[in-house]
């Protein structure tokens, strides 16, 4: 029997092992100066059953007819079929050796060396895998597969820039695929490139031109480059062969009011909601969802103010436009014409309680206390047993320093909602600063059991039992829980810091209040204590410097005088 023909046989017997068999036979044959050609024959019949045994299931029976087939001839092959069994098994380190075995006698086999990446891969060790991938590249640069495991490795590396080079080459020399353009578009968003996100969200419209993810993407890239009329366009092509998409027909809408198109805007939500026309309270409604985005999106400032500007101009009598209308200033900083416009807002709302805690509240929140309490003061006159208006009255009463009077209306409010947490917290302070401490503590553990993972919570009764000097590791346990729960907020910081500091740990103390200061280095009170923390450490230099920025915040605190001229 030929050689050749003895090669046609092993090809008809396992076709499906062509490819592997006859690298075998070929290296057997160019190898019979050093072999004799019986034993590589015996080898590759010993290599074919392992095979079989392998497809059968048998990873134990292979191995060992791999291992036989090793001993009459060393082929790279048969090491590299060991290494992939035993990567199936997990043992990555044996498969790392066998496969290291194979790269000696052929090391530029990609097959090889892929293998080896991926063990890598599979031992998290993606530096190695990258490192073998980019010598794949250097081999074959044309090579698809390994171009595109090599741009996943590098995302997992954090290192997007070499990985979008790589997704940009594929889709130079491949063309377009959606998966790589999905993630094409991941990285150039989180460079907020959104010229290039342009790009390949119109390429992949053209692979799928009718997709609603993509053209509401393509609309939101229009809107974030300032191009609302080209998103218009879009939204409204799309729009009218789909006319069901609700999750369009939404952003249509929002461009129209965005662009003053408040009419048209009003009509595609009349559409949404199913309705002919919509009343004066809906369309209320409309400009109070776009007014409760705003901290997430802040375009929807424009979109509130356009429709509220519309309903002030159609409804002049209605003291809601004139409401929001001043919240929106205010939220943009000219308070004086926020304050107008509120005032407006109380003239046309007559005696409608809302409109006495909303704007009652409006000015608390910005420091405006007389006005507050004027116009809660009003407000409690008329609705005494409102729950929300005792609440805000209490909390105008507290900020005019009236805590004790406060205290009623805190407590009025809490036996009509007994379950707000929000009252509770508040009396449970009001408590601490009359030092009737133990009722404090009860109303804090009274909230407590409802919400017992509430960082504000925690926080406010740790720092209460820090500053009495009560409890100062269980204050310690809250406040570290409140800090681990938000880490960044300086507030916290400074309440676990200075429990530390009352327990006299004065190192781990500093340590907090420091990274408190960096956060919100304008606090008066966080720089004060940590230049109380400084003058326990004896660091008196450092305790002057924190002292003196916080008397420049709040020069009319006596106390803080009083430490710095101890020093001088």
């Amino acid at each position: 029997m030929t050689f050749e023909l003895l090669l046609i046989m092993i090809f008809l017997r396992v076709k499906k092992l062509v490819l592997i068999f006859t690298c075998l036979i070929v290296l057997a044959y160019t190898n019979t100066r050093s072999q004799s050609v019986q034993d590589s024959l015996t080898a590759i019949q010993f290599f074919i059953d392992g095979k079989t045994e392998e497809m059968k299931g048998d990873a134990v029976g292979a191995l060992e007819e791999y291992k036989t087939a090793l001993k009459y001839f060393k082929s790279p092959g048969i090491y590299y079929a060991i290494s992939n069994i035993y990567s199936l098994q997990g043992k990555l380190q044996d498969a790392l050796i066998e496969i290291n075995y194979a790269l000696q006698l052929s090391p530029g086999e990609i097959d090889y060396l892929e293998h080896k990446a991926r063990i890598y891969y599979t031992m998290d060790n993606l530096d190695k895998a990258a490192e073998i991938y980019e010598k794949i590249m250097e081999i074959d640069s044309d090579y698809t597969y390994g171009l595109y495991n090599l741009a996943r490795i590098y995302e997992e590396l954090k290192q997007p820039a070499k990985a979008i080079v790589i997704y940009e080459k594929l889709t130079d020399e491949a063309g377009f695929d959606m998966e790589i353009l999905r993630r094409m578009y991941d990285i150039y968003s989180g460079y907020k490139n959104y010229e290039k996100c342009l790009e390949v969200i119109n390429y992949a419209l053209k692979l799928d031109p009718y997709n609603p993810t993509y053209i509401q993407q393509l609309g939101a890239l229009y809107v974030k480059l300032g191009k609302d009329a080209d998103a218009q366009k879009i939204f409204e092509e799309y729009y009218a062969l789909n006319p069901d998409d609700k999750n369009i027909q939404s952003e249509l809408a929002k461009l129209y009011f965005k662009g003053n198109e408040i009419d048209k805007g009003f009509l595609n939500f009349s559409k949404l909601l199913g309705k002919e026309t919509l009343k004066f309270e809906e369309k209320v409604q409309i400009g109070e969802l776009y007014f409760n985005t705003i901290s997430q999106d802040k375009s929807s400032i424009e979109v509130a103010k356009n429709i509220f500007k519309n309903l002030n101009e159609n409804y002049p009598s209605e003291w809601v436009p004139y409401y929001y209308l001043g919240e929106l200033d205010i939220s943009s900083s000219d308070v004086p014409a926020g304050i107008i416009k509120l005032r407006q807002a109380l003239v046309y709302a007559d005696t409608l309680k809302e409109a006495y805690q909303m704007i009652g509240f409006s000015y608390y929140r910005i420091g405006k206390n007389d006005e507050a309490f004027s116009v809660l003061s009003k407000g409690i006159a008329m609705y005494p047993d409102d729950f929300r208006m005792n609440y805000f009255y209490g909390l105008s009463l507290q900020r005019k320093g009236q805590e004790a009077e406060a205290v009623k209306y805190l407590e009025k409010a809490l036996s009509l909602s007994p379950d707000d947490i929000s009252i509770m917290s508040t009396l449970a302070m009001s408590y601490n600063g009359l030092k009737r401490y133990s009722e404090s503590d009860e109303m804090y553990e009274r909230a407590l059991n409802l919400d017992p993972n509430s960082a504000l919570l925690l926080n406010n009764y740790a720092y209460n039992l820090a500053v009495r000097g009560a409890n100062l590791e269980k204050a310690l346990e809250m406040a570290k829980t409140a800090v681990d729960k938000e880490p960044n907020s300086a507030s916290y910081l400074d309440t676990y810091g200075w429990v530390f500091y009352k327990l006299k740990r004065y190192e781990e103390a500093k340590k907090y209040l420091e990274k408190a200061v960096t956060i919100s280095g304008s606090s008066a009170v966080l720089l004060e204590h940590l230049g109380d923390i400084c003058a326990a450490m004896k660091d008196i230099k450092n305790a002057k410097k924190y002292w003196g920025k916080a008397l420049e915040l709040n020069p009319d605190n006596q106390f803080l005088k009083e430490k710095i001229n101890f020093y001088l």
